[in-house]
């Protein structure tokens, strides 16, 4: 339900595009649209498939059912009231309420599976992305810290923001989904070598502690911070190419029925990802990366390219492969197919102003539109999605 509304809202942004109704400010709509996106949809999605699979004991699920319905009042606490104020003390109020909870989720997580016989391949990408978590926490702090100096809208300002988005993006998200998907690996019996799977795991992991220096590259920086960046970004494609040799190259042949919505889901998600690690190798090139950070729909096409092609799709495909949701049901498949071509098609136009700078090409007419009615087929993709969900016998999961 919360990736529709997540749809919804994003459909309503690209309406007042063509249609300039006057309903709710732009800018604070964008904010609402967001959070909600990230701290809502996606959040909820790695917090429900964690405690899943890591906490099997009814008695420890209960601190997390209670520890979930609170921070659902945070998320939904923030979806109104940014959409209402923007940036103001109740929307703060509910961040810094989701803040704290997330660092009860991390503690109470680190606490029930330190009692594991042994350390897997997926728990490692788990404990990696709980770091992350926490890594990314410090941003909205040291925001509170700039804006007491008074340096809000200053460089520094935005360079705070955009710690928190990396290590939100680029940390928690994708190394929770790929320790997810690892332990969906595991559970079918498949071994890994470990001499691969440990230079995956430590390529990926130290090279995006250096990759937020790529968020950086739209500011006057020393040069060794551009060198940074291009090594950093180089490195997430070699570690992606150790994690590809575990994930297909593996004799116990998990995702070999192409035909399969799971392992077409799966597929998808590491497409996506293959994609997000070449665009930021592209973007840290001297002059070639320059699109990136003049034209806003390119940003918020990469931004897309992450929550949507990598967590959404990545996420839906693994409650599928777990029984969670019926991807038998011809609407879920029917929904996801909608969802995924318009999402295809939508980053297309998204990435278009990048080669209209660099090829110093024409723009599109009637973008607006274009963007309007790909953003209602997503819509109605999740729509479809979620009636082919609730077709499903419920079952039991933490939190839900």
């Amino acid at each position: 339900m919360y990736l529709v509304i997540v749809a919804a809202i994003g459909t309503f942004l690209r309406m007042k595009f063509v249609y300039p109704v006057e309903l709710f400010n732009f800018e604070n709509t964008l904010h609402s649209h967001s959070h909600f996106a990230i701290l809502g949809w996606l959040y909820n999605a790695l917090y429900i498939a964690i405690v899943y699979i890591y906490v099997k004991d009814t008695a420890k699920q209960k601190k997390y059912n209670i520890l979930f319905w609170i921070t659902q009042v945070s998320i939904v606490g923030m979806l109104f009231t940014f959409a209402w104020q923007g940036y103001a003390a109740y929307s703060i109020t509910f961040s810094t309420m989701h803040i704290f909870c997330s660092y009860a989720f991390i503690f109470f997580v680190l606490k029930d599976i330190a009692v594991a016989k042994h350390e897997t391949l997926s728990l490692r990408f788990i404990y990696g992305a709980l770091f992350f978590l926490f890594l990314s926490s410090l941003g909205p702090w040291g925001l509170v810290v700039v804006m007491l100096q008074g340096s809000s809208g200053t460089d520094l300002y935005k360079q705070v923001i955009y710690f928190y988005l990396h290590f939100q993006y680029n940390g928690w998200f994708i190394f929770a989904l790929i320790g997810l998907w690892l332990k969906y690996f595991e559970s079918k019996g498949a071994k890994f070598n470990e001499k691969s799977a440990s230079a995956a795991f430590n390529i990926l992991f130290y090279s995006n502690v250096a990759a937020y220096t790529l968020s950086l590259l739209g500011f006057k920086l020393p040069a060794f911070i551009y060198w940074l960046a291009i090594v950093s970004a180089f490195a997430q494609l070699v570690g992606l190419r150790y994690l590809y040799k575990l994930l297909f190259a593996n004799e116990v042949k998990v995702f070999h029925d192409k035909k399969n919505i799971v392992h077409q889901l799966f597929r998808f998600s590491f497409l996506a990802l293959f994609v997000k690690y070449l665009m930021q190798l592209i973007s840290a090139l001297p002059g070639i990366g320059d699109a990136a950070f003049l034209s806003r729909e390119v940003t918020i096409g990469f931004i897309h390219l992450v929550m949507i092609g990598v967590i959404s799709a990545g996420m839906l495909g693994w409650f599928a492969g777990f029984d969670l949701i019926n991807s038998a049901n011809k609407w879920f498949k029917y929904g996801i197919y909608l969802f995924l071509a318009s999402f295809v098609l939508s980053e297309v136009l998204l990435f278009y102003p990048a080669i209209v700078i660099w090829f110093k090409i024409s723009g599109i007419s009637n973008y607006a539109v274009y963007m309007f009615v790909l953003s209602c087929g997503m819509l109605a993709g999740t729509i479809v999605v979620f009636i082919g969900c609730l077709s499903y016998p419920r079952r039991r999961v933490s939190g839900n």
